[in-house]
């Protein structure tokens, strides 16, 4: 009986924390957005329609890299915006599937491109994601529900069936632009949003190619996509400054070398991050998996958030979590998956150094910040995993997409591969969430390095690659 009464207590006391973080760890939230319930009311699949001139559909399938703005008419659920901007978008994804003689790319729609004026209820940016290297049509869709429940800013998504000229085209994501309705919606309008990236990551068609022959080239040097402090100098950061997504000022820069300036001394933390929040953010992230973007080798996928000379991180891009990626870091297939899916929740960084990532080494060298960490992980894992929040809605999910699944006739993978992969996904995350428990209450360690191998959780039976990931290793 004492012991139910403690874990009853355990679980109140985590519901409580989280509450206070998602209290302080979101921007600043204002009204709900007018186009958060329209398009992106998540309980039902919604219709978009893209209306295009046959001679720039087939100039679009035949050119997709070089990402054209095409004036197209669109119709949402019945509504039409005229003249807005269309076009392709991505990097490696859109590389790879152009070099797999596919026309599935995902999409960008700009409705203020053409007509300044013009808005779908206040969103300026819509992408259309394909569910790329995605068996499930989900993990970036269930990532970004992860990252709201830790308190997380995080972009809106959505499904739709998408049709051009009136014919099925498939299932796609809806997903909110990382801009300045988001800002909007998220800040008040405030702050500034940058996307660092590592130049080196440019792909084309020849070199998806060459990459299937030689595997997976890790870039080994950025130019500030690592959030490492260099020196005062604008000129320094170009990974970071040259990939704004919102309007910038010289100001807001110099705000940023700043932040990071004292991010490498560890001096007056709380006057230049909001460490609530990207606490929240790497409790999210840790628990993902995700090793395609700055807690391992590849520096992208990855929103950094200026205000007032204080940053905060946001996610982005989660369609290659859930270890979808490790295959090709390792360019070999993952035989178990047993040691990655127990990764330490206090040693998140594959292929990468603790100096070369600061903005989670801040955390991991402080015990009262590691303790923050914890609370938030833990309040994680009660509230929206272990109540079974998180899989009863993945289930609705899977029950309300399948029909359409079922008649998409640009699918990257069959039906058949949808369905193991949705219950491959299922039980990876139980089995992830069983492991942080087993860490959080010290039975297995927090440092892989120091976990007993027969106190982890066995996943030797998971064969991640029927989540959907790079092929080019099997």
């Amino acid at each position: 009986m004492k012991q139910k009464k403690l874990h009853l207590l355990t679980t109140l006391i985590s519901l409580l924390i989280l509450a206070a973080l998602c209290s302080c760890a979101s921007l600043k939230k204002e009204k709900v957005a007018d186009y958060e319930m329209a398009l992106f009311d998540q309980s039902y699949v919604h219709q978009i329609d893209i209306r295009i001139s046959e001679a720039d559909w087939e100039d679009l399938k035949a050119n997709p890299l070089e990402k054209t703005k095409y004036t197209v008419d669109v119709v949402i659920d019945g509504e039409e915006y005229r003249e807005v901007s269309f076009a392709t978008k991505g990097n490696s994804s859109l590389a790879f599937v152009a070099a797999d003689g596919s026309s599935r790319y995902s999409f960008k729609i700009s409705f203020g491109k053409n007509n300044k004026d013009q808005s779908y209820h206040g969103l300026n940016k819509l992408n259309l994601h394909n569910g790329f290297y995605d068996t499930t049509y989900m993990k970036d869709y269930l990532s970004y529900e992860v990252f709201r429940q830790a308190g997380v800013d995080a972009p809106l998504t959505s499904y739709v069936w998408l049709t051009v000229n009136g014919e099925p085209y498939g299932l796609y994501i809806a997903v909110e632009d990382l801009g300045k309705s988001f800002l909007k919606r998220t800040a008040g309008g405030e702050g500034v949003i940058y996307k660092p990236e590592s130049s080196d990551l440019g792909l084309t068609v020849e070199k998806v190619l060459a990459l299937r022959e030689t595997g997976l080239p890790i870039p080994t040097e950025n130019h500030g996509s690592d959030l490492v402090y260099r020196d005062d100098n604008p000129e320094s950061y170009p990974d970071i400054f040259t990939n704004a997504e919102t309007k910038t000022t010289d100001e807001d820069n110099l705000a940023v070398i700043e932040a990071l300036k004292h991010l490498a001394e560890g001096s007056d933390l709380e006057s230049y991050l909001y460490t609530d929040q990207i606490i929240a953010f790497f409790a999210a992230h840790n628990l993902l998996l995700n090793y395609d973007s700055y807690t391992a080798g590849m520096l992208h996928n990855l929103i950094l958030y200026e205000r007032d000379g204080k940053l905060s991180l946001l996610p982005w891009d989660y369609n290659l979590a859930y270890l979808s990626f490790v295959p090709a870091i390792i360019n070999q297939p993952l035989e178990d998956a047993t040691e990655l899916l127990n990764k330490g929740i206090d040693s998140p960084l594959f292929g990468t150094e603790e100096e070369s990532r600061p903005m989670w080494s801040w955390i991991a060298r402080d015990e009262q910040y590691l303790d923050r960490y914890h609370e938030a992980l833990d309040a994680l894992v009660v509230q929206y995993f272990e109540s079974g929040m998180f899989e009863e809605q993945a289930r609705g999910v899977h029950d309300m997409i399948l029909p359409y699944v079922q008649k998409d006739p640009t699918a990257f993978y069959s039906v058949e591969e949808y369905e193991e992969g949705f219950e491959i996904l299922m039980e990876l995350c139980r089995r992830r969430v069983r492991s942080i428990r087993l860490q959080l209450e010290g039975s297995l360690h927090t440092d892989s390095a120091e976990q007993q191998p027969q106190s982890r959780v066995d996943a030797s039976d998971l064969d991640v690659f029927r989540l959907g990931g790079p092929d080019w290793v099997y």
